[in-house]
């Protein structure tokens, strides 16, 4: 792995709890990578897609040279998203002492199987290294994230580090999943119950780091009851980007009220998507959001698969997408934080995508469309809850 143009310090000693963005592949891997290699006790891996490829490859490596070490290495991999991994992969890492689960198996054989399971997905990607540093995004551990330098897609992405108080809290949102699954306590109490997760939540929301988790057993709404309170509450400036984005009407006015006020609302979107149905649901609701002022930019790079959102003073960044998927069935998480220096490197990147690789849909040349083309977006949006 050597897609090192971009240099992540991670320091992980001493001083106060430190927040940074870390912009696709090119930095989020080697900081990540570097975390488990200096992993001492413990580490926690939950991830959505991990695949055979260099870079699952590498961090399997890498989490086996550790459990070698003696540390602690569990790791939680979502059965959907990681579907056609060998799992012959993980055979070292469990010689070595290391445990590895799948989330909700969708093989009828496996014992865990149910099939009012098969809907719900663990979407999340979390790493959180002895309690003491975490990484929290968008970024799986699959060949498109990897750099297009090392033969990958070079995906357009945002993962949040955080050195500090929340990296622990990042350790618990992951054990909650990890013994419902069937993984050992590890001496850790008994999972939390909805009411218990929705009052840590709230007190989360107060702080000025905190891990949002999104739960398919309970707490379904917290993150989209964030979006929205952060929307509703806005006087400056609302950017928003992501990779799949069909909100919901409460989200939707929340956005047309913020730019009917004169607040910035900017929404990224992709151009081109991994999954074009869902873009065209989402593209169904230009035309009203452009008339009530929100500008909308299509990304023309590489694959946007960020899930960003910074208003005012305040950003987050995560798995959480604006669609039904994220809001109803799947497991999500993001750190969300008021650190002025966080939050100004996110106003940065944002800023920097749109004004480099963003085309603003302009409203007229949008209602011009060919009519089939809108009766495309107006099929996608009615079926928008089974995408």
């Amino acid at each position: 792995m050597t897609c090192t143009t971009a240099e992540c310090a991670l320091e992980l000693d001493g001083g106060d709890e430190r927040v940074t963005l870390l912009r696709d592949g090119v930095e989020a891997v080697p900081a990540m990578l570097k975390a488990v290699r200096c992993a001492v006790r413990e580490i926690v891996l939950e991830m959505y897609w991990l695949d055979g490829s260099v870079l699952g490859l590498a961090f399997v490596e890498a989490l086996t040279e550790r459990a070698r070490a003696g540390v602690a290495v569990r790791v939680l991999y979502d059965a959907f998203g990681s579907f056609g991994v060998d799992r012959a992969i993980f055979v070292p890492l469990r010689e070595a002492g290391g445990q590895v689960v799948e989330f909700n198996p969708v093989a009828p054989w496996r014992r865990r199987f149910r099939a009012g399971w098969i809907s719900q997905r663990d979407h999340r990607k979390m790493l959180a290294v002895d309690g003491r540093v975490a990484f929290v995004g968008g970024l799986n551990l699959g060949l498109p994230w990897l750099c297009r330098e090392e033969g990958g897609g070079g995906w357009r992405d945002d993962v949040a580090m955080v050195v500090g108080p929340a990296a622990a809290r990042v350790r618990t949102l992951f054990f909650d999943t990890w013994v419902r699954q069937g993984g050992d306590a590890a001496g850790e109490l008994p999972p939390r119950t909805a009411r218990e997760r929705a009052a840590e939540t709230r007190r989360e929301l107060k702080s000025v780091t905190a891990v949002l988790g999104h739960d398919a057993w309970g707490a379904r709404r917290v993150l989209r009851r964030a979006y929205l309170s952060r929307i509703a509450g806005s006087e400056r400036r609302v950017l928003i980007a992501n990779a799949y984005f069909v909100p919901d009407l409460a989200v939707q006015r929340a956005l047309r009220r913020a730019a009917r006020r004169g607040v910035e609302v900017r929404v990224i979107c992709p151009k081109e998507s991994d999954v074009p149905p869902v873009q065209y649901a989402g593209e169904w609701l230009y035309r009203d959001l452009m008339r009530a002022g929100v500008r909308i930019h299509q990304w023309t790079g590489s694959v946007l698969h960020a899930k960003t959102l910074l208003v005012d003073d305040w950003a987050t960044t995560g798995s959480y997408n604006l669609d039904y998927r994220s809001l109803r069935y799947n497991l999500e998480a993001n750190l969300a934080s008021a650190d002025p220096s966080f939050v100004r490197q996110v106003e940065a990147s944002m800023r920097r995508d749109l004004a480099e690789h963003c085309l603003e849909v302009d409203p007229a040349a949008w209602a011009r469309r060919p009519w089939m083309e809108k009766l495309r977006s107006s099929f996608f949006y009615l079926m928008r809850k089974v995408l």
